[in-house]
């Protein structure tokens, strides 16, 4: 499963992407994890495939913009990361991952 986070500059998911790879590898879930800014996730977008796109709370004003982009690519899935689960520590990642794996119905 390949899964980015968009936020503002891509660097502020880094803790919280670790931490959801070491989730979903106890949960015997193979998943790649990224982080972009909002200004160069479209390029990463053309250049791999994604199953889901995460907005970072700190953007959500910029959800439907990022919506948007995702839309033109087939099978993405586009939603907003709820805040109580944007933080690195192990309960908030587990929500995230059982979040991402109900977004996707997997």
């Amino acid at each position: 499963m390949k899964v980015m986070f968009v936020c503002a500059g891509g660097m502020s998911t880094a803790l919280t992407a670790k931490k959801l790879v070491e989730v979903a590898e106890k949960n015997q879930v193979e998943m790649d994890v990224i982080a972009r800014g909002t200004t160069d996730f479209m390029n990463e977008l053309q250049d791999h495939s994604y199953d889901i796109v995460l907005v970072a709370p700190q953007i959500r004003h910029r959800f439907k913009e990022v919506q948007a982009e995702v839309a033109k690519h087939e099978n993405v899935v586009c939603v907003k990361i709820p805040p109580n689960m944007y933080a690195p520590m192990e309960q908030s990642v587990k929500k995230l991952f059982e979040f991402i794996m109900d977004a996707l119905k997997k």
